[in-house]
């Protein structure tokens, strides 16, 4: 028969009557703090005597016993291997005991050397010197078990990441001299051969060959990456064709070099898809959506999207249909074809000098748009497939009319100013357009990038009823410093080289004739600024000429986010911008301000409160939205 020696069996005794509340055995940790702390507290034994079992205090020496050996054992992964633990029982009440363990941990183990190498074909790749250089358990610092631990973890992660999917440590050893108190590190990491992307067997689907295979960021004997796997992963989930997507690696190590093949089942269906959303924002006001998606059409690839919108501001009501098909032999290429019709209930107003706060109401009418737009899109990958960017090459026509009832105006001026207040315009355009999205992370930790660009041209000679060309460009980019603060910096420029007359009128409402400055420039194409995504401080789409658009566009911000709590974070701001006609004369507006954020399951929330800098009386405005401010 096996004997149990009498420290340990006293121990299995009383954590076999666990089984039964009654008596309970407190620990108190005195000597030390966290982490030491913790981690001691976390080798005790918790545990409840049964209800008639009383602990007798003969057996308090095994008890204590057992307890300054389990500390002992909590301490040396912190560099403590010759601590003093003494402990002390005492009974509180009639059916609950306290440990008290008073710990003096000693000198810690100190590092005498370290040896930290890279071998292998990824001894050179940029991810893992940083991994070596910046190695925190360095000579003369206190060894730190769980460090060491996290750091080879971390290794290896990077390591396949990058495709070394046969990573191993080839030495990784800690001598400890405990006579000298000192300890010597030798870790070297041997991150073998590099795999490469191979094979992709798509399975079983509904769709047309070649449709599937232009998706992955990758080609056959490109070095094997994660990241674009889970890519991979996303951009068949994000092409709609799939009710289920599932993609599996096989490693293939005999190659030269090794290869991953992929295995993908794909769950294809005809499917119609619905969507409703309900939203409301200071901008906008409430708003309502829904859309109807078929994807795919047919064994092609293409896919057609439906929908209608409503918002409160100005009334917009707004319809518009996308239909997308694969250009078969051209990879990741397609034909798009959109078309959008829009009505807005606009008010015409107009400011006796800049800087005043409100405008003056001189008319109210409603400005149409339908638009069409047929083109070619290409989805190149930048950063080695890291980014992606949608650029498309089109020819675009708008029907844009607009006819506004004046409330000062004289009837006998009407017919001198009908194209302000009166018209119909139909202009045919080319042009180039790219977006850039990088978005990752969640919550509090969204970094990332967009990016917007276009340029088109509309010319007499194509049919359009005026001439110009706009060019654009904006930005908005979030990254992080540290764990608690986060910078959000955005920025657009836009210029459109479109007539502009400058009129003086004189509305009948008294004083001076009004100057006023309107561009030729389609009501669909013109520049606004102001609002929650501009800014902030004036009202949305507020700052132009005249509150009804202008050729030209600068806006800038920057933004300090500040956690506070785990879903809440603080935030300051300045922003800077305006739309004119006259690049001579920007009269760029500023606001300052701070808001909250709130990062709910539906996105992250922001209120803010902003100050406009440069209208009279410098009033506050509550600015509220919901959606990250990348997309």
């Amino acid at each position: 028969m096996r004997r149990i020696c009498r420290p340990a069996a006293t121990v299995l005794l009383i954590l076999c009557a666990a089984t039964v509340a009654a008596e309970e055995l407190q620990y108190v940790v005195k000597g030390v703090e966290d982490p030491l702390k913790t981690n001691v507290l976390s080798h005790m034994d918790q545990f409840q005597m049964g209800r008639d079992a009383r602990l007798a205090e003969k057996d308090f020496a095994e008890i204590i016993a057992d307890a300054e050996r389990r500390a002992r054992a909590a301490l040396r992964p912190f560099g403590y291997y010759r601590p003093d633990v003494k402990g002390h029982m005492q009974r509180r009440s009639e059916d609950a005991l306290r440990l008290t363990l008073n710990i003096n941990p000693g000198p810690p183990v100190i590092i005498a050397a370290v040896d930290i190498r890279v071998v292998g074909e990824g001894a050179n790749r940029e991810e893992l010197r940083k991994w070596r250089d910046s190695w925190p358990l360095r000579t003369g610092s206190v060894l730190i078990q769980p460090l060491w631990e996290e750091r080879k973890v971390h290794a290896i992660e990077s390591a396949e990441a990058l495709g070394f999917r046969g990573v191993e440590f080839s030495e990784h050893a800690i001598e400890l001299d405990l006579d000298n108190n000192t300890a010597v590190l030798r870790l070297t990491l041997d991150t073998g051969p590099q795999y490469v992307f191979g094979d992709i067997d798509f399975g079983e689907h509904l769709l047309k060959p070649g449709i599937l295979e232009s998706i992955p960021r990758f080609r056959k004997g490109e070095p094997y990456r994660s990241r674009l796997l889970d890519k991979f992963r996303i951009d068949l989930w994000k092409t709609g064709y799939f009710s289920n997507v599932d993609v599996k690696e096989l490693d293939q190590p005999a190659g030269t070099p090794p290869q991953v093949n992929m295995k993908v089942e794909l769950e294809t269906e005809h499917r119609n898809s619905y969507q409703g959303s309900v939203g409301t924002g200071t901008d906008t006001g409430l708003r309502l959506q829904a859309q109807w998606s078929r994807i795919p059409i047919s064994r092609n690839g293409d896919r057609l999207d439906v929908g209608l919108g409503w918002q409160n501001a100005d009334e917009e009501f707004s319809a518009y249909t996308n239909y997308r098909l694969p250009r078969f032999n051209r990879q990741r290429q397609y034909w798009v074809a959109e078309f959008l019709a829009k009505v807005e209930n606009m008010d015409l107003e107009i400011k006796r000098f800049p800087e005043d706060e409100d405008y003056i109401k001189i008319g109210n009418g409603d400005v149409t748009d339908f638009n069409f737009l047929f083109g070619r899109l290409k989805v190149r990958n930048l950063k080695r497939g890291d980014r992606q960017m949608f650029e498309t090459v089109y020819v675009q026509f708008l029907n844009s009319g607009q006819k506004f009832d004046l409330l000062y105006l004289p009837p006998e001026l009407e017919s001198d100013y009908e194209r302000l207040i009166n018209n119909t315009d139909n202009n045919f355009s080319l042009g180039y357009k790219a977006d850039l999205v990088d978005v990752w992370g969640k919550g509090f930790d969204t970094e990332g990038r967009r990016d917007r660009a276009w340029i088109f041209h509309s010319n007499r000679a194509i049919g359009s009823k005026q001439e110009f060309t706009q060019a654009y460009y904006g930005t908005r980019q979030i990254f992080r410093k540290g764990e608690s603060w986060k910078f959000l910096v955005r920025g657009e420029v836009g210029y459109t080289d479109a007539r502009v007359d400058n009129l003086s009128i004189d509305f009948g409402i008294g004083g001076e004739p009004v100057n006023v400055s309107v561009t030729e420039l389609p009501n669909f194409y013109r520049f606004k600024a102001g609002g929650s995504e501009s800014v902030r401080g004036y009202g949305y789409e507020t700052l132009s000429n005249n509150d009804i658009g202008s050729n030209h566009i600068i806006t800038a911000s920057i933004e300090v986010e500040r956690k506070v709590f785990q879903k809440w974070s603080a935030a300051a701001f300045f922003d800077i911008g305006n739309a004119f006609n006259d690049w001579n004369d920007p009269d760029l507006r500023k606001g300052v301000g701070f808001g909250i954020r709130w990062y709910s399951i539906a996105g992250p929330v922001s209120l803010d409160y902003a100050r406009a800098l440069d209208v009279t009386g410098k009033p506050w405005r509550i600015h509220f939205t919901i959606g990250t401010p990348l997309l």
